[in-house]
């Protein structure tokens, strides 16, 4: 599995962004599909979460749920992406999307918000400017 270079699936074509970064692109943090991870994450880079996810998240770069994730906590971020299931609130420092296949219950708080049509929200959305993602002080 190449994740900082181009690859291509079993049909031939490219594999989904999700699954692949072109080269020179910001380091990610990737929860592969088969991975559980349980307690709070922080950082500075891209969060991929492609398996499941329980916890808070803050992240100062951009958070996606793939469509096959699961995330039960609340995310803030300065981009979040969503293609599989949330349970949980949402603040995006500058945009939020879900996509066609996103299921999420739970707020959305983002200036620019985007759904798709199919996607399912069951919670409600503020399009006002969220506060910056704040550094966790390191001990």
């Amino acid at each position: 599995m190449a994740i900082f270079s181009k690859t291509e699936g079993a049909t031939g074509q490219p594999e989904a962004p999700e699954r692949a970064a072109p080269a020179g692109a910001a380091p990610a943090t990737v929860i592969g599909p088969k991975a559980r991870f349980v307690g709070d994450f922080s950082g500075d880079e891209d969060l991929v979460i492609q398996g499941r996810f329980e916890g808070n998240i803050v992240v100062e770069r951009r958070v996606t749920v793939a469509a096959s994730g699961e995330m039960k906590g609340d995310i803030h971020a300065r981009s979040v992406i969503v293609g599989g299931r949330v349970h949980g609130q949402i603040r995006a420092d500058e945009r939020a999307e879900l996509l066609a296949s996103a299921s999420i219950q739970g707020n959305v708080n983002a200036p620019k918000v985007v759904i798709a049509e199919g996607a399912q929200l069951q919670g409600n959305v503020t399009m006002s400017t969220a506060a910056p993602v704040q550094k966790k002080e390191e001990k």
